[in-house]
């Protein structure tokens, strides 16, 4: 790499060759001095960019170019918030609880967030959990809506870093879909990627190609969590509410007890430029990080009644540990034939002996190790477990109790009947807000001003966690009450 020095150096050898320039330069006239030395200084810079260059196939050398490997890969610099344990001690004369939700405050000026609620009787104490985190929410309105539509996420006024970003418009929550992978047409998904500026953006689908494209006037909220990453606070230092709800705060101490998980500062330049040296990570599989359910469920897609896949982790979180389920995919499933066995009730499911194994199992064994041969696969009995729900209704005199009541179970057994789209899933869960949404949408006269109603979903504890269970909502497990009273509505006659 040539210098400034080695330029200038150049320059003597040939400024005789100019007599009139000559006797300028020498004596050190400041108008032929500092043109040549801005260009010995300029010609030294596009040195050291050029040798950079000729070292850039064998190592990232400029940081231009450790930031655009680092976007190629889907690296998004983010923080991870630090997770705290405090002690609440209540002075009050009665119990207090502190919400999950509730924002309070270091003795640095930091917020966070209360985990879960806890209550501190009176004169006692109790130990609550706090991330460190900002959120800040953002409605977008979709304008020029176009494929892989892209909203930029403004980065923080303060020193903070992003560490959060969740996804919602009108009809719901949006998912988080790592580049898009086993994500088909029309699911609601999004991806987040950082340009070569490390500026991040939050990006949506196609429509009719992949995931869900928003129309023009959607309104899009995005709550993005702010982060000072790895921050650890002095053992007892105090907290205090962001603000006060009650004249009850007073009473309420909470100091710093334990870090329960130590936070992260985003990847420094030099991690990012030890990760360039790598090459490029093959993560466009059907199994990225062991997701076999969506290639199986696209293969045998229209044959199968009930699927469920699922990974080591959820199956000890289901029924603890054991040595058997290390490098294990574990696999339930219910051909439309009908031809597997089926186990009912809080009935703990069976392991399938490989000999035993149908048809339709083994073909599904034979898809699992052509796309990883790494894994063991073990089959297990699905569990049917059938969803308990009841509505309860009162319309106007204007609709007949019978048809409205016939309405509400053709839009629910439509939705999560046992040959639903949603019943053919494990984990399967109606949600409160859903059902709502639906009966509003497919009964009318539930939207009635003087209709009311009321729903209620029964379930045990263990559905969350128990990915074998066939969940579905039968005519035995639904219950509907439809009954009609006159209502005076006022108005002109």
């Amino acid at each position: 790499m040539k210098t400034k020095d080695d330029f200038l150096g150049s320059i003597e050898d040939l400024i005789d060759n100019y007599p009139t320039i000559a006797a300028l330069y020498y004596a050190e006239d400041p108008r032929i001095k500092q043109h040549l030395s801005a260009i010995a200084a300029m010609l030294a810079m596009y040195s050291a960019q050029v040798e950079s260059a000729q070292l850039e196939p064998f190592e990232k050398v400029r940081d231009a170019t450790v930031l655009a490997d680092a976007a190629m890969r889907g690296i998004v610099r983010k923080s991870t918030a630090v997770v705290v344990q405090l002690g609440v001690v209540n002075k009050g004369p009665s119990a207090f609880t502190l919400e999950a939700g509730r924002i309070i405050i270091d003795s640095s000026g930091r917020e966070y967030i209360v985990e879960a609620s806890v209550t501190a009787p009176a004169g006692g104490s109790a130990s609550a959990r706090a991330r460190q985190e900002r959120l800040v929410s953002v409605s977008h309105t979709v304008s020029g809506s176009a494929p892989f539509y892209a909203i930029e996420i403004s980065p923080s006024d303060e020193q903070e870093s992003l560490c959060s970003i969740s996804v919602s418009d009108d009809d719901g929550e949006y998912e988080y879909r790592y580049r898009y992978v086993n994500t088909a047409v029309a699911e609601r998904v999004y991806h987040v990627e950082a340009d070569d500026r490390q500026r991040v953006y939050v990006r949506f689908g196609a429509e009719r190609l992949v995931g869900t494209q928003p129309p023009d006037g959607a309104v899009i909220t995005l709550q993005i969590g702010y982060s000072f990453g790895n921050v650890s606070p002095t053992h007892a230092s105090p907290f205090s509410f962001a603000d006060v709800a009650s004249a009850a705060d007073a009473s309420i101490e909470m100091t710093m007890d334990q870090v329960i998980t130590s936070g992260s500062d985003p990847l420094s330049m030099s991690v990012l430029r030890d990760l360039a040296r790598y090459p490029s990570v093959y993560d466009d599989n059907a199994v990225y990080m062991g997701e076999f359910d969506f290639t199986v469920r696209r293969a045998f897609a229209g044959s199968l009644q009930f699927l469920s896949v699922w990974n080591e982790a959820a199956e000890e979180t289901a029924r603890g540990p054991n040595v058997d389920n290390v490098n294990a995919i574990f696999v339930a499933a219910l051909s439309n034939t009908g031809g597997e066995s089926v186990l009912s009730g809080a009935a703990a499911p069976v392991l399938i002996d490989n000999a035993a194994l149908t048809e339709t199992q083994q073909a599904i064994k034979a898809h699992i190790k052509r796309a990883d041969d790494s894994y063991r696969v073990h089959f297990v009995t699905p569990v049917r477990s059938e969803i308990g729900m009841t509505v309860t209704a009162t319309v106007p005199t204007s609709f007949i109790a019978s048809t409205v009541r016939a309405q509400i179970v053709d839009a629910l057994l439509e939705k999560y009947g046992p040959s639903s789209r949603a019943a053919q899933r494990g984990y399967n869960r109606p949600r409160y807000r859903e059902v709502y949404a639906l009966l509003q949408s497919k009964v009318p006269a539930l939207s009635s001003g003087n209709a009311d109603w009321k729903l209620s979903i029964d379930e045990s504890q263990d559905v969350s966690v128990r990915p074998e269970l066939w969940r579905y909502l039968s005519e035995t497990s639904l219950t509907v009450t439809v009954t009609s009273e006159a209502g005076v509505t006022p108005g002109w006659s």
